[in-house]
């Protein structure tokens, strides 16, 4: 095995493998070094007895708006993006709010439950779609700006800069409540979607990550054949243009010498040198195991050790059913068709609820979450080879759950309490022949997915000190850090967790420019457009 390489890149998830293949396609000789012995971090799909389950990530927010899609020709290489028409469905005892891909279909909707709150809610999607289109999605693959001059470019950009600043001091909450709904379950479908992977309902600061999550899962997508393809592809892609993976490679150290990174060392003895070494792993991996800290400034020790974990993660179970897809009596057909059926929520106060209860710590009871049948777009999950004994389907449920809390007594139990309450709603599912339970505690996901520490899906929680040029910390938020050739790119950088591919892309380009690569591709246009528009300063390369 050659142990030289141009850039040595540490986990082989979607950002790592994102930004190896940028670096390799522009010359560089990289390898990306995965402690497990599959590539794909969160991207996991696990086939058991031929169900494709996907035990962490499945939902794409983004999808084929993310520019590596296009760059890296993902699509030619297996990556199909299923964004179904009924994106979510909301269960009341009585009635049910569905909403669609298409926004008038989902105004016609609201004004079949509230007809007063239809005005509202047409307005909350044009203004949360214009905020996505115009600054939000184009900064996501830009570099982080400082928060004085991003403030500034925003005000004098135009009025929806100027309303994003606004949405800066506000809470999710607030800002779905300025909409004024008169019906309370409009405005709790909405702070739901706003917060289901984490974003705090109450958190200040953070209103202005309101309008992604809302306007985004109301357009989001699966990846055909699991979300796993997605990470092959990466892979593929990445070998094509002559960079490797090494799997199996438990990265003890990261070598610096004379203050520059110059190569890493694995728990099993190899060593490997090159000329960067870029990680995506969590700051207290990088900063406090992997790095001497004689080699570190007290900015980033301190930084360090003021990182905030999330107080609450996902509680994910799979099932691998002989049975039909969930068939929901009394309700309207298209509820059959949603992407997420949401149950347990009628009011902002059952969102809050629902985040607080996780906060404390206390164990979900499975009435409260969201399910969802990803075999009802994706054939391919299903279990083929089981047709003989009917038809077979794959089931997905979710909820807000605590890391602090005795799961090995109850994991099981809130599957079965889910599943018990989805039946109520689609008593179908009670004659279902469960094949497969694979059920995914924030302790689970901690341990197979070790940067995430106490199950946190985002490495590191969304606060307002821990956002944009603060994430991780000033001195490395551009993705540089002051350990020359030392680069970080994951999840805990600009702009963040779920799987948008951002933090990677961002950091190819900086790392392509200090080793003098050629930068193959050009800024997306969305991006160009933003800073022609003034939301995002010019581009210095």
């Amino acid at each position: 095995m050659q142990n030289d390489f141009d850039v040595l890149v540490i986990g082989a998830g979607p950002n790592g493998l994102c930004c190896g293949s940028y670096l390799a396609r522009a010359g560089a000789k990289v390898a990306v070094v995965e402690k497990n012995v599959e590539s794909g971090g969160g991207l996991m799909t696990q086939e058991l007895s031929g169900f494709k389950l996907n035990s962490h990530a499945i939902y794409m927010l983004l999808g084929d708006l993310m520019p590596p899609y296009h760059d890296l020709e993902l699509k030619s290489r297996g990556v199909t993006f299923i964004t179904p028409e009924v994106q979510a469905a909301f269960l009341y005892d009585d009635d049910s709010l569905i909403l669609y891909a298409d926004q008038e279909k989902s105004k016609e909707s609201v004004a079949r439950l509230s007809p007063n709150d239809a005005d509202s809610f047409a307005s909350l999607s044009q203004d949360f779609k214009k905020a996505c289109d115009e600054f939000i999605i184009p900064a996501t693959y830009y570099p982080p700006v400082d928060p004085l001059e991003q403030i500034e470019l925003l005000d004098q950009s135009s009025d929806v800069g100027r309303w994003l600043n606004e949405l800066a001091e506000m809470t999710p909450r607030e800002v779905i409540g300025a909409y004024d709904f008169d019906d309370e379950r409009i405005e709790g479908a909405l702070l739901y979607l706003a917060s289901m992977f984490g974003l705090d309902p109450d958190g200040g600061g953070m209103g202005f990550l309101t309008p992604i999550y809302v306007h985004r899962l109301m357009q989001s997508s699966i990846v055909k054949g699991g979300s796993h393809q997605l990470a092959s592809s990466l892979r593929r892609t990445l070998e094509s243009y002559g960079g490797e993976v090494i799997t199996d490679a438990n990265v003890a150290e990261i070598t610096v010498e004379s203050g520059r990174a110059v190569g890493l060392r694995l728990h099993d003895g190899r060593v490997f040198r090159s000329k960067a070494v870029v990680s995506t792993l969590n700051p207290e991996q990088n900063f406090k195991e992997l790095i001497d800290g004689n080699a570190l400034s007290s900015t980033i020790k301190e930084a360090t050790d003021a990182w905030e974990w999330d107080e609450t993660s996902l509680y994910v179970v799979n099932w691998g059913v002989v049975g039909e897809a969930p068939r929901y009596e009394g309700r309207p057909e298209d509820v059959d068709l949603a992407l997420n059926v949401v149950m347990g929520i009628s009011s902002p106060g059952d969102v809050i609820d629902h985040f607080d209860h996780a906060k404390s710590g206390q164990i979900p009871d499975g009435a409260t979450g969201h399910a969802s049948c990803p075999s009802l777009f994706d054939p391919l999950s299903s279990a083929r080879h089981l047709g003989e004994y009917g038809n077979c389907e794959v089931l997905r449920w979710e909820c807000m759950a605590p890391f602090d809390a005795d799961w090995s007594n109850h994991k099981s139990s809130v599957a079965r309490n889910a599943f018990s309450k989805w039946s109520e709603y689609a008593p179908n599912l009670r004659d279902a022949n469960i094949r497969i339970e694979l059920a995914w505690s924030p302790n689970d996901i901690w341990t197979h997915l070790p940067t995430m520490k106490h199950g946190g899906i985002k490495h590191g929680a969304y606060q307002s000190i821990q956002m944009g040029y603060n994430r991780p910390n000033s001195e490395c938020s551009s993705y540089s850090t002051p350990i020359e050739g030392f680069y970080v790119a994951g999840a805990s950088t600009h702009p963040g967790g779920m799987v948008i591919l951002g933090p990677g892309y961002n950091a190819a380009r900086v790392v392509a420019k200090d080793l003098g690569l050629d930068i193959w591709w050009e800024l997306p246009e969305m991006v160009s457009r933003a800073i022609k528009a003034g939301y995002l300063p010019p581009d210095q390369d």
